[in-house]
């Protein structure tokens, strides 16, 4: 029976690259195998949502990644000479790399938990507690006394939001650090 057209231009068009395939594939006495393709890997972080912001307007979110990611830095800075009695005071600062900045209107928070024998001005401090609050980054200062000298413990969570043009990334950050007390 002869062929049609139509399958003669099927086999042209499949048979000649399966075959240089196949030639250059074989490789005489070493075993060829193919390589299936590799599948996409899975996203990892959230679809970004979008979230009413000041003014009721809709802005694209991103969930808070790992601390260690390139949208802030955060410092802490113990007191070089914290004394059993007197108040000493760590500086905790938060600075944004651009293109990020500080959201003026997230609920900025930072909760300390002191170790035994020492007491907080304040465990929870708020926005209007911070140092400085703009653009460029924000600044607390946790004023403490310890009644004990040697090294005292402190955890917290810090809560903050940095933006760009078209993206908020809230932050939730556990902190933690250590003052040494004469």
């Amino acid at each position: 029976m002869p062929m049609s057209p139509a399958l003669a231009r099927l086999l042209t068009t499949f048979a000649a690259p399966l075959a240089l395939t196949l030639a250059v594939g074989c490789g005489g006495d070493k075993p060829t195998t193919a390589k299936a393709p590799e599948a996409a890997p899975e996203k990892t972080e959230k679809t970004p949502e979008t979230a009413p912001e000041a003014g009721g307007e809709k802005v694209k979110t991103i969930e808070g990644g790992d601390p260690a990611d390139d949208r802030f830095t955060l410092n802490i800075e113990p007191p070089a000479d914290a004394a059993v009695g007197a108040e000493g005071k760590v500086k905790l600062s938060i600075v944004p790399t651009a293109p990020w900045h500080m959201n003026l209107d997230y609920p900025t928070t930072l909760a300390i938990s002191p170790p035994s024998g020492v007491t907080l001005a304040k465990a929870e401090l708020k926005k209007d507690d911070a140092l400085r609050l703009d653009d460029g980054g924000c600044e607390y200062e946790v004023a403490f006394t310890p009644s004990a000298a040697g090294d005292a413990s402190f955890t917290g969570k810090l809560k903050f939001a940095v933006c760009q043009d078209d993206a908020c990334a809230p932050v939730e950050k556990d902190v933690e650090f250590r003052v040494a007390v004469k």
